[in-house]
Protein backbone atom coordinates (compact mmCIF):
# COMPACT_ATOMS: atom_id res chain seq x y z
CA UNK A 1 0.00 0.00 0.00
CA UNK A 2 1.30 3.18 -1.19
CA UNK A 3 3.03 5.60 1.61
CA UNK A 4 1.84 8.73 2.44
CA UNK A 5 3.90 12.05 2.79
CA UNK A 6 3.76 16.17 3.42
CA UNK A 7 6.94 17.08 2.05
CA UNK A 8 6.68 21.16 2.84
CA UNK A 9 8.23 23.50 0.21
CA UNK A 10 8.62 21.37 -2.77
CA UNK A 11 7.94 23.39 -5.57
CA UNK A 12 11.29 23.72 -5.96
CA UNK A 13 15.48 22.72 -4.45
CA UNK A 14 15.80 20.23 -2.08
CA UNK A 15 11.70 20.09 -0.97
CA UNK A 16 11.11 19.09 -4.80
CA UNK A 17 14.11 16.95 -4.98
CA UNK A 18 12.87 14.74 -1.54
CA UNK A 19 9.77 14.51 -3.37
CA UNK A 20 10.77 13.30 -6.58
CA UNK A 21 13.28 10.91 -4.85
CA UNK A 22 10.44 9.85 -2.86
CA UNK A 23 8.19 9.06 -5.42
CA UNK A 24 11.00 6.10 -6.44
CA UNK A 25 10.03 4.68 -3.31
CA UNK A 26 6.60 3.41 -2.07
CA UNK A 27 5.20 6.97 -1.51
CA UNK A 28 2.08 8.01 -3.70
CA UNK A 29 2.36 11.48 -4.96
CA UNK A 30 3.86 13.55 -1.99
CA UNK A 31 1.12 16.27 -1.00
CA UNK A 32 2.46 19.66 -2.56
CA UNK A 33 1.93 22.67 -0.42
CA UNK A 34 1.58 25.89 -2.31
CA UNK A 35 2.00 29.06 -0.56
CA UNK A 36 -1.11 30.26 -2.12
CA UNK A 37 -3.14 27.51 -0.82
CA UNK A 38 -1.91 27.01 2.91
CA UNK A 39 0.04 30.20 4.78
CA UNK A 40 2.09 27.62 7.19
CA UNK A 41 2.79 30.21 9.55
CA UNK A 42 -0.62 30.00 10.63
CA UNK A 43 -1.92 27.40 13.43
CA UNK A 44 -5.12 26.77 11.73
CA UNK A 45 -3.62 26.53 8.48
CA UNK A 46 -1.16 23.95 9.17
CA UNK A 47 -3.83 22.19 11.39
CA UNK A 48 -6.41 22.09 7.80
CA UNK A 49 -3.50 21.33 5.16
CA UNK A 50 -2.98 17.87 8.32
CA UNK A 51 -6.82 17.48 8.52
CA UNK A 52 -7.20 17.59 4.22
CA UNK A 53 -4.42 15.30 3.96
CA UNK A 54 -5.87 12.24 5.82
CA UNK A 55 -9.23 13.18 4.59
CA UNK A 56 -7.84 12.77 1.12
CA UNK A 57 -5.45 9.75 1.72
CA UNK A 58 -6.81 8.14 4.57
CA UNK A 59 -3.13 8.50 6.74
CA UNK A 60 0.09 10.26 7.22
CA UNK A 61 3.51 8.32 7.10
CA UNK A 62 5.98 10.82 6.76
CA UNK A 63 6.26 14.85 7.52
CA UNK A 64 9.61 16.54 5.67
CA UNK A 65 9.78 20.35 7.36
CA UNK A 66 11.52 22.34 5.35
CA UNK A 67 10.41 25.22 4.79
CA UNK A 68 11.89 28.31 5.91
CA UNK A 69 12.71 31.82 4.72
CA UNK A 70 16.86 33.24 5.05
CA UNK A 71 18.45 36.98 5.66
CA UNK A 72 21.84 37.71 5.72
CA UNK A 73 22.24 40.75 8.34
CA UNK A 74 23.65 42.39 11.11
CA UNK A 75 21.54 42.72 13.87
CA UNK A 76 21.33 47.13 12.84
CA UNK A 77 19.92 45.78 9.85
CA UNK A 78 17.64 43.05 10.50
CA UNK A 79 14.27 44.54 10.81
CA UNK A 80 11.53 43.43 13.66
CA UNK A 81 9.49 41.65 11.01
CA UNK A 82 12.47 39.95 8.51
CA UNK A 83 13.21 38.01 12.72
CA UNK A 84 9.46 37.24 13.34
CA UNK A 85 8.98 35.45 9.52
CA UNK A 86 12.21 33.98 9.98
CA UNK A 87 11.48 32.38 13.49
CA UNK A 88 7.62 31.88 11.64
CA UNK A 89 8.89 29.87 8.87
CA UNK A 90 12.04 28.09 10.20
CA UNK A 91 10.42 27.17 13.32
CA UNK A 92 6.79 27.63 14.34
CA UNK A 93 5.61 26.36 11.29
CA UNK A 94 7.03 22.77 11.96
CA UNK A 95 5.78 22.98 15.52
CA UNK A 96 2.52 23.23 14.20
CA UNK A 97 2.66 21.10 11.59
CA UNK A 98 4.30 18.20 13.98
CA UNK A 99 1.53 18.93 16.53
CA UNK A 100 -1.69 18.24 14.16
CA UNK A 101 0.72 15.43 12.17
CA UNK A 102 1.73 13.01 15.50
CA UNK A 103 -2.02 11.70 16.02
CA UNK A 104 -1.59 9.92 12.36
CA UNK A 105 1.85 9.42 12.92
CA UNK A 106 1.44 7.26 15.90
CA UNK A 107 -1.35 5.67 14.01
CA UNK A 108 1.33 4.82 11.17
CA UNK A 109 4.34 4.43 13.74
CA UNK A 110 5.78 7.37 10.55
CA UNK A 111 8.33 9.64 10.60
CA UNK A 112 9.47 14.13 10.57
CA UNK A 113 12.38 15.03 9.04
CA UNK A 114 13.34 19.00 9.90
CA UNK A 115 16.08 20.36 7.74
CA UNK A 116 18.21 22.45 9.65
CA UNK A 117 21.87 23.40 8.27
CA UNK A 118 25.59 23.06 9.25
CA UNK A 119 26.89 23.54 12.47
CA UNK A 120 23.50 23.59 14.58
CA UNK A 121 24.96 20.55 17.31
CA UNK A 122 28.84 23.23 17.51
CA UNK A 123 26.38 26.30 17.64
CA UNK A 124 29.16 28.10 16.16
CA UNK A 125 28.20 32.02 16.36
CA UNK A 126 27.44 33.06 13.22
CA UNK A 127 26.36 37.13 13.90
CA UNK A 128 24.51 37.80 10.63
CA UNK A 129 22.51 35.11 10.43
CA UNK A 130 20.99 35.68 14.09
CA UNK A 131 17.74 34.87 13.61
CA UNK A 132 18.19 32.12 11.16
CA UNK A 133 20.24 30.31 13.75
CA UNK A 134 18.20 30.70 16.44
CA UNK A 135 15.26 29.79 14.54
CA UNK A 136 17.30 26.51 13.27
CA UNK A 137 19.01 26.14 17.15
CA UNK A 138 15.15 26.11 18.10
CA UNK A 139 14.01 23.72 15.36
CA UNK A 140 16.65 21.29 16.74
CA UNK A 141 15.60 21.60 20.05
CA UNK A 142 11.82 20.79 19.02
CA UNK A 143 13.57 17.46 16.87
CA UNK A 144 15.23 16.32 19.81
CA UNK A 145 12.23 17.05 22.16
CA UNK A 146 9.48 15.47 20.31
CA UNK A 147 11.97 12.61 19.68
CA UNK A 148 12.45 11.32 23.01
CA UNK A 149 8.45 11.88 23.86
CA UNK A 150 7.37 10.00 20.75
CA UNK A 151 10.09 6.68 20.61
CA UNK A 152 7.42 5.19 23.05
CA UNK A 153 5.29 5.34 20.54
CA UNK A 154 7.85 4.34 17.16
CA UNK A 155 7.53 7.45 15.82
CA UNK A 156 11.23 8.97 14.56
CA UNK A 157 12.28 12.20 14.46
CA UNK A 158 15.50 13.16 13.11
CA UNK A 159 16.84 16.23 11.46
CA UNK A 160 18.99 17.08 8.21
CA UNK A 161 21.62 19.89 8.28
CA UNK A 162 23.40 20.53 5.00
CA UNK A 163 26.15 22.66 4.36
CA UNK A 164 26.49 25.11 1.50
CA UNK A 165 25.11 22.95 -1.70
CA UNK A 166 24.95 23.40 -5.44
CA UNK A 167 21.97 25.25 -5.61
CA UNK A 168 22.86 27.82 -2.72
CA UNK A 169 22.22 31.35 -2.73
CA UNK A 170 25.51 31.84 -1.15
CA UNK A 171 28.30 30.26 -2.58
CA UNK A 172 31.08 31.89 0.08
CA UNK A 173 32.18 29.08 2.71
CA UNK A 174 34.40 26.71 0.37
CA UNK A 175 37.66 27.75 2.49
CA UNK A 176 35.71 26.44 5.68
CA UNK A 177 34.58 22.61 3.54
CA UNK A 178 37.39 20.50 4.15
CA UNK A 179 36.10 18.50 1.24
CA UNK A 180 36.87 21.54 -0.97
CA UNK A 181 32.81 21.14 -2.93
CA UNK A 182 29.69 21.88 -2.33
CA UNK A 183 27.37 19.48 -1.17
CA UNK A 184 24.90 17.76 -4.24
CA UNK A 185 21.38 18.09 -3.83
CA UNK A 186 21.13 13.96 -4.16
CA UNK A 187 23.68 13.49 -1.30
CA UNK A 188 21.70 15.59 1.06
CA UNK A 189 18.43 13.67 -0.50
CA UNK A 190 20.19 10.37 0.84
CA UNK A 191 20.79 11.67 3.92
CA UNK A 192 17.02 12.00 4.11
CA UNK A 193 16.26 8.48 2.76
CA UNK A 194 18.35 6.86 4.85
CA UNK A 195 16.56 8.30 8.15
CA UNK A 196 13.20 7.81 6.73
CA UNK A 197 13.95 4.03 5.78
CA UNK A 198 15.66 3.29 9.12
CA UNK A 199 12.98 2.03 11.64
CA UNK A 200 15.46 2.44 14.81
CA UNK A 201 16.95 5.42 14.19
CA UNK A 202 15.68 8.91 16.40
CA UNK A 203 16.87 11.93 17.92
CA UNK A 204 19.77 11.89 15.52
CA UNK A 205 21.10 15.32 13.81
CA UNK A 206 22.97 14.32 10.06
CA UNK A 207 25.45 17.11 9.05
CA UNK A 208 25.84 16.72 5.12
CA UNK A 209 28.55 19.55 4.72
CA UNK A 210 31.92 18.16 3.89
CA UNK A 211 33.85 18.24 7.02
CA UNK A 212 32.39 22.03 7.79
CA UNK A 213 33.76 23.17 10.89
CA UNK A 214 35.79 20.72 11.72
Amino acid sequence: MPKIAIVTGNRQGLGKAISERLLELDYQAPQIIASQDYDLTQAAQAQRLIQETIETYGKLDLLVNNIGTYQAKSIDDLEIDEWQDMIATNLNAAFYLSKYALPHLRESKGAIINIGFAGLESNIPAPRIIAYQSAKAGLLALTKGLAKAEAVNQVKINMVSPGTMENSVVHNAMDKIPMGRLAKMSEVVDAVVLLVESEYITSQNLDISGGWGL
